[in-house]
Formats: structure tokens, C-alpha cells, sequence
């Protein structure tokens, strides 16, 4: 029997962000990757959570 998934720290603007994907590992560890990294070195890969303040934060379209 597996523990209940508990929620993760805040992951403040990236939780809302186009511009972040979460990476999942196969142990369940969850990481936010900033897709601005792949052509901007200024935008961290998986950058420190929460994010408060980011001048590439896009808000993500509502589904």
C-alpha cells in the first residue's frame, strides 16, 4: 500500500505560467522547468520555489 500524495511547497508563478512544465520523476518528485532556460541562460532550468518575481512569467490560457 502506497502513502497518500501530498501536496508540494508552493511553487508560486510557476504554477501558472505558460512558460513552465512540470517534470515528474519516477519516484513522484515534481520539478518546475522554466522552457525560457532552453534560450535565455538569465531563466534558471528548475529554478528555487517560490517564485515571486519573474520578468518572463506569462500567465498561462485558461482551459
Amino acid at each position: 500500500m502506497s502513502a497518500p500524495r501530498v501536496p508540494g511547497p508552493d511553487p508560486g508563478l510557476c504554477g501558472s505560467c505558460r512558460n513552465a512544465r512540470i517534470v515528474e520523476t519516477g519516484k513522484g518528485s515534481r520539478f518546475y522547468l522554466c522552457e525560457l532556460s532552453r534560450t535565455d541562460p538569465a531563466f534558471p532550468r528548475y529554478p528555487r520555489l517560490p517564485v515571486l518575481r519573474c520578468r518572463g512569467y506569462r500567465a498561462a490560457e485558461e482551459r
